[in-house]
């Protein structure tokens, strides 16, 4: 089946009602067709739903109709997180293997591993302001209070009269709280306050945790009345953004003035041409980048590499060398003057939804990424759009081979 990974802009361009057009209406009604009729199979991923959240209360109801669209389209069709990727692209590296053949994840798990760990205590939290605040009722002071409390916690988990408190809580009223720090579907925020309270197992836990994360047309539901919330949602793409983007301008900076004191020097008539001092380098360091992230999810998976080349991460790692492949393309872009926009902060995430681009038949990029993320896929065989209104025309296209294709 073909597969097809839009951008996030997309899903705000075939949704905000403020944009309407005709033209989008087509374009929306022609790709709900391919996904009801089962001809195109459309997949989100942690990058598409991090830029989806809202990041103001005015964005607020925007977020919820583009995740209401994204399930719409791609179902519970997830790929794995970021942090997977480059761990099985990894290991793929380290044992010699081919590259994995998908990282598709049929069940909507888009987020990273989350254990019981990474949930805020937030049921015993409450609980124990509310014992303290008890006790100093009868008289005592807030610092006797605390330290009554403490006596009945030990490694973190209550016991004594602490635990027959919080055996004595309501389950529905401690949700309810417990829904203010973290968002979840009331019944799996119980399901979690029941784990706190000692009266489910872990098992139960994960699924509760696991089940409300997959539903992001809820999430962007709930950000709508607790949009500050979101943050940490919106930021596993912006964040790097901004980071990658600050290093990327300087590095360009530093190209540029290397590259005139060259040419001022007359060691070389054209430093970033073809054979250039330049190039060389940004090559160099292009391909260091390559080595030193590979090696740095090795050690922290403890995962056994050797002898590790640029070349071999090409070939078994395409997520991770499309992401840095293409960022690098994009940024040279801004050394040789051929962009005279400063490199943005967008360019970075452009490049880290390409991180997905060699695992689906077609992929949407904005007009000026999409030739730098295609010079690094078309070895795949992956189509990248760099237009929304070619999608339907490729899409069509696509389907219409792979029918004949199966047919032959």
């Amino acid at each position: 089946m073909i597969t097809c990974y839009l951008d996030s802009q997309d899903y705000s361009a075939l949704s905000d009602p403020k944009g309407w057009t005709s033209e989008k209406s087509q374009i929306r009604d022609a790709l709900l067709n391919f996904a009801k009729e089962e001809t195109v199979k459309f997949v989100f991923s942690a990058a598409a739903i991090s830029e989806a959240a809202p990041i103001s209360p005015e964005t607020s109801k925007l977020a919820e109709l583009k995740a209401e669209l994204l399930v719409e389209l791609c179902g519970t069709n997830a790929l794995i997180s970021f942090d997977r990727v480059v761990s099985v692209e990894t290991e793929a590296l380290a044992k010699g293997f081919e590259a994995p053949a998908t990282v598709l994840d049929p069940h909507g798990n888009w987020f990273p591993k989350i254990g019981t760990l990474d949930v805020p205590h937030s049921p015993i939290k409450y609980m124990q302001e509310q014992m303290e605040q008890a006790l100093m009722e009868t008289g005592i002071s807030r610092q006797q209070s605390r330290t009554t409390v403490r006596k009945n916690i030990k490694n973190g988990a209550p016991r004594g009269e602490f635990k027959k408190h919080m055996d004595s809580q309501n389950i529905e009223l401690l949700a309810a709280e417990f829904l203010k720090p973290f968002p979840m579907k009331s019944k799996h925020a119980e399901m979690v306050v029941r784990f706190w309270l000692g009266r489910a197992t872990e098992a139960e836990f994960d699924k509760a945790l696991n089940e409300s994360l997959r539903d992001p047309h809820h999430m962007m539901m709930w950000f709508t009345t607790s949009h500050a919330l979101a943050s940490p949602i919106s930021d596993i793409v912006r964040r790097p953004g901004r980071e990658l983007g600050a290093h990327l301008r300087e590095l360009v900076a530093l190209a540029v003035r290397h590259a005139a004191l060259l040419k001022e020097g007359d060691t070389y008539a054209a430093p970033t041409g073809k054979h250039g001092e330049i190039l060389r380098r940004w090559g160099e360091q292009q391909d260091n980048q390559l080595i030193n992230l590979v090696q740095r999810v090795a050690q922290a998976k403890g995962i056994s590499l050797k002898n590790v080349t640029s070349k071999g991460v090409d070939m078994f790692c395409p997520g991770i060398s499309a992401t840095i492949r293409s960022l690098y393309s994009s940024a040279w872009d801004n050394v040789v003057a051929g962009r005279k926009e400063e490199l943005s902060d967008s360019q970075p995430v452009d490049a880290l939804h390409a991180m997905y681009a060699p695992y689906v038949s077609v992929f949407r990029a904005d007009r000026y990424m999409a030739p730098h993320i295609q010079k690094q896929v078309k070895r795949h065989g992956t189509i990248v759009v760099s237009r929304l209104s070619d999608l339907v025309q490729t899409l069509s296209r696509e389907v219409a081979g792979y029918r004949l294709t199966t047919l032959a």
